[in-house]
């Protein structure tokens, strides 16, 4: 009796890969751990995966994050963040910051994006650490060298999201992350992997900064987040 092979696609048509399904199948794995931990609520969050340098794969607009396998990621281009389908369902209408730090770093391979609790404490402009072990998680070389993440203010309109952060690409802290204000971190990775313990560290690193909110810059003042004034 012959077998017939049926090749497995993405949500745009194309087939994927048997390395683009192995990837992809992780980032599915980690959205059902964030779930657990009720970091992708409703519809938010999003998943990327780059195997080739001109296009990449993310995930479909509209869909809980917990029930997403690789046939819901969209095949887009790397610099317009356009669907290659024409025919293609809606991505995600943050794919264009994905977009971004793929065309900003070149070895990046996977981006993670995810709405934890613990980001409510990132206020602009960044959230400082040091002192932590797990620092070298995100590059640094001892415990003792700090890290800033970068945290800008939120906005509905990619376009103006993406100028305010593109002039900053080449600060070496937003090539591991960066938070958008009461919204989400952006993890970036060289693999899946490393994006996702990059995540992880993140925070862990927020939770354990515990409720220690640094000051923010205010022109030449320095003043504590209004919910902390007395």
């Amino acid at each position: 009796m012959k077998t017939v092979w049926k090749h497995k696609r993405d949500a745009t048509f194309f087939p994927l890969s048997a390395w683009e399904r192995v990837n992809l199948s992780k980032l599915c794995a980690i959205a059902r751990r964030l779930d657990s931990r009720l970091a992708i609520p409703a519809t938010s969050s999003n998943f990327s995966f780059r195997a080739q340098p001109e296009a990449f794969l993310i995930t479909r607009s509209g869909l809980h994050k917990r029930l997403i396998t690789p046939e819901h990621f969209l095949r887009v281009d790397v610099t317009s963040g356009l669907p290659l389908h024409p025919l293609a369902p809606k991505p995600s209408d943050e794919t264009l910051l994905h977009a971004m730090l793929y065309s900003a770093f070149p070895s990046a391979r996977a981006i993670v994006h995810c709405h934890a609790p613990e980001l409510e404490k990132c206020r602009v402009p960044a959230f400082h650490f040091e002192g932590h072990e797990l620092l070298k998680a995100l590059g640094a070389r001892t415990h003792l060298e700090p890290f800033s993440l970068s945290v800008f203010p939120n906005d509905q309109n990619m376009q103006a999201l993406v100028k305010l952060i593109s002039p900053r690409l080449k600060e070496p802290s937003l090539a591991v992350g960066f938070v958008l204000e009461k919204h989400g971190v952006y993890c970036v990775g060289t693999d899946v992997e490393q994006a996702h313990l990059r995540l992880e560290a993140l925070l862990h690193l927020l939770t354990a900064q515990g409720e220690s909110i640094p000051a923010i810059e205010t022109g030449s003042k320095k003043e504590q987040p209004a919910a902390l004034r007395k």
